[in-house]
């Protein structure tokens, strides 16, 4: 059974996520505290990445120095 589109593209969003946090350096409580969330909603939406807002995805993607584009296109 093929996986569906946006379980995928949830996917990529995290693993961009989490290739930004390794390749600078950022730990959950770093990245947490740029856009304002605990850590463990941080985790939540990190595992399900759908849950973020917009507002959020922007300040991750400046905290990443990684254009919001590619976050969420999950291009790495």
């Amino acid at each position: 059974m093929k996986t569906p589109e946006c379980v995928r593209e949830n996917r990529a969003i995290s693993a961009a996520i989490k290739y930004g946090m390794e390749m600078g350096k950022i730990n959950y409580a770093q990245l947490a505290a740029a856009i304002n969330e605990s850590d463990v909603t941080l985790y939540r939406h990190c595992k399900h990445p759908g849950d973020f807002k917009l507002s959020e995805l922007r300040l991750i993607s400046a905290k990443l120095h990684m254009p919001l584009e590619k976050l969420i296109k999950g291009e790495i």
